[in-house]
């Protein structure tokens, strides 16, 4: 009998062209030139509470966008780890002042030593991975945190309409995630769950004399974003289930050590 084979390893050495493709698709790769529009639409709220000079890793950088973003808004002490390649190839031109390296984050993570970042951002990746390595890997992350460091995590959120989609779009995709089993393989993996926050941001509303426009295209935005969260809301109510408190595609968690 032929023996099975594990398609991921193959999969992840020519990851580059796939996720090209989904990023233009998303237009994920087009940063805005105005730091303040970059901010206040791609990062996180609190990113203005970390220091300058705090030390970042972005675990499973792909591309560098995330770091890249980081860099430009005055950022210096980055780091990224990516499996492949051919996505860390171009990071490398892009970030050419960040330490950048090819490994697989689990291995890397036994090696890695502790308490020797503030911030770690694990995005799009921990779904990537088989429900035997989740805590294990959370884990190192909590070990490589110093105190007060901050985990930030982003998977495709189960408890949204278009789940289905967010998960089925990658084949590499093979672990299910809702705000109720993050929140339990976080906390297995060390960190309090009073200190672990769901995190859903609404479009940022705000007025532009240059560009009118843009803020009419913004409240419609947010307009868009609580019909999202009404719909959900009455589907669980109709079903009787006891609805979560995240409807994005994306679930994004904050833990802090």
């Amino acid at each position: 009998m032929e023996a099975k084979q594990d398609p991921t390893h193959e999969l992840f050495q020519n990851y580059a062209r796939h996720y090209t493709s989904m990023q233009e698709r998303w237009h994920r790769e087009l940063l805005p030139d105005d730091l303040i529009r970059l901010k206040r639409d791609r990062l996180p709220r609190w990113i203005d509470e970390i220091p300058k000079d705090a030390r970042i890793l972005d675990a499973g950088c792909a591309k560098g966008y995330y770091l890249e973003m980081l860099s430009r808004v005055g950022f210096t002490n980055l780091t990224g780890v990516d499996l492949s390649e051919q996505l860390l190839a171009d990071a490398r031109r892009r970030l050419p002042q960040a330490q950048l390296i090819r490994a697989d984050i689990r291995e890397w993570l036994q090696e890695a030593q502790a308490e020797s970042f503030d911030v770690v951002f694990f995005h799009d990746v921990l779904e990537h991975m088989p429900r035997e390595d989740t805590i294990k890997v959370l884990r190192g992350f909590y070990r490589l945190l110093a105190s007060g460091g901050r985990l930030s995590v982003r998977v495709p959120n189960m408890s949204c309409l278009i789940a289905t989609n967010c998960m089925a779009i990658d084949f590499t995709h093979v672990t299910h995630f809702t705000e109720f089993s993050l929140l339990q393989v976080l906390e297995m993996a060390g960190f309090d769950p009073h200190q672990i926050d769901f995190i859903s941001q609404s479009p940022r509303l705000f007025w532009s004399w240059r560009k009118p426009h843009r803020a009419v295209f913004r409240l419609l935005n947010r307009g868009r974003w609580h019909f999202n969260r009404i719909v959900h809301q009455v589907l669980y109510m109709l079903v009787d289930s006891a609805p979560p408190s995240q409807f994005d595609p994306n679930l994004m968690a904050l833990a802090r050590k």
